[in-house]
């Protein structure tokens, strides 16, 4: 398949991604806008908020993301089983790269907040502090990591990894990113759905990567909302548990971290499989019209969403 054709391929991804991004978020503002409209006082209720929110994502926009994504041409990647001591290093180097990304995504944080005079707005940290923690790990630790993986890891990857391994995730990690529409969550998502891809790739099995995210996302919510809500970190016992807690989270953080990086060489594509050329990779895959529409949309609402709101 020569150049323009590939960058048709993946401009046709892009304008997919782009319409079932602005179909979940105009199905969710509709939602928001009809109940609240009716029943302003539930605006105070989280975890009614998160209903008008979740429900309609997972009922209506997830099935439409899905339908415009499976009439693109796809191929079968091999199945392969993974090891029970592959998977546990597999989850520590998932659980490196969140660590990584999500301090990455801090620390920009942080400078817009003291740029702008104020703390950037993190949806995700309200959810999981005012939230009753059980009702919302049933989005984060069950609908999403089903949901996600299916459209991030199985449909994209399946039509990606035509063009290579390394395509395939590289593409599946930014749309991920992306997709998230903040920066708290920008690159440590970007980061696991690269990883994800990678594993899905190489064993061709969801239920690996469905269970990682799961994993992972109960690690962070649920677990994370626990401390938030029932310990007081002012107190000597609240701050000896909180301490024991960041050091389990960074030790298991930073030997996933080594071991990624041990092993990089181990996680390299085949010879010859990138079909897409390297000096060419970025002008073909991203900078191309629906890809770059893509990316431009949503880097504007992060932007938004990071600034003004």
């Amino acid at each position: 398949m020569d150049n323009k054709m590939q960058k048709k391929d993946f401009s046709s991804l892009g304008f997919r991604m782009l319409i079932g991004a602005v179909l979940i978020t105009a199905i969710q503002l509709l939602s928001q806008n009809v109940v609240f409209g009716i029943r302003p006082e539930w605006l105070d209720n989280m975890n009614i908020v998160m209903a008008v929110t979740m429900i309609p994502l997972y009922v209506v926009g997830y099935p439409i993301a899905f339908r415009l994504m499976r009439k693109k041409d796809a191929r079968t990647i091999e199945k392969h089983e993974m090891r029970p001591g592959q998977f546990i290093l597999a989850f520590m180097m998932a659980y490196g790269l969140m660590i990584m990304g999500n301090i990455i995504g801090l620390a920009l944080t942080t400078v817009i907040g003291l740029i702008k005079g104020e703390p950037v707005n993190n949806a995700l940290l309200s959810v999981i502090s005012d939230g009753n923690i059980w009702i919302s790990a049933i989005y984060t630790v069950i609908l999403a990591p089903v949901f996600e993986e299916i459209l991030f890891r199985k449909l994209i990857c399946d039509r990606v990894v035509q063009y290579g391994q390394r395509t395939a995730i590289l593409i599946s990690g930014l749309l991920f990113g992306l997709f998230h529409m903040n920066f708290n969550q920008f690159f440590y998502a970007a980061f696991l759905g690269g990883f994800f891809a990678f594993i899905y790739i190489r064993t061709g099995n969801l239920k690996y990567t469905i269970a990682l995210h799961m994993i992972v996302n109960f690690l962070g919510s649920v677990v994370g909302g626990l401390l938030l809500q029932n310990v007081d970190m002012m107190s000597l016992p609240g701050m000896m548990i909180y301490a024991a807690y960041s050091m389990c989270v960074y030790a298991i953080g930073i030997t996933g971290v080594v071991f990624f990086f041990i092993n990089r060489s181990k996680m390299k594509a085949p010879e010859g499989d990138d079909m897409v050329g390297k000096g060419t990779w970025f002008r073909t895959a991203v900078l191309n019209p629906g890809m770059a529409l893509y990316c431009i949309a949503m880097l504007v609402v992060m932007i938004v969403q990071a600034v003004v709101i």
